[in-house]
């Protein structure tokens, strides 16, 4: 393979690297376990800086209890159909 065609499949992979996201939707769950809060942290701390983990409907209990582990901060808030834009 030549390097110019080696050279434009790696940026291929990298933009396609960029643009990927992962969504938890925990909607019409009461109460997530700690298997579904394992499974979320799992998915964050193995996702590359690029990529995007969200969260959507996530329960207020569990949103506290990642409040105060301060791992809040690890998750995009998935918007809502009334929030999405056009």
């Amino acid at each position: 393979m030549r390097s110019d065609d080696k050279r434009k499949e790696n940026m291929k992979a990298e933009a396609v690297h960029e643009e990927t996201h992962v969504v938890f939707d925990f909607t019409g769950l009461e109460r997530p376990d700690v298997c579904d809060l394992a499974l979320i942290l799992t998915a964050r701390l193995s996702a590359e800086p690029g990529e995007s983990v969200w969260v959507r409907a996530l329960p207020w209990q569990t949103a506290r209890v990642l409040q105060a582990l301060r791992l809040d901060h690890l998750f995009l808030s998935y918007p809502e159909a009334s929030e999405e834009m056009n």
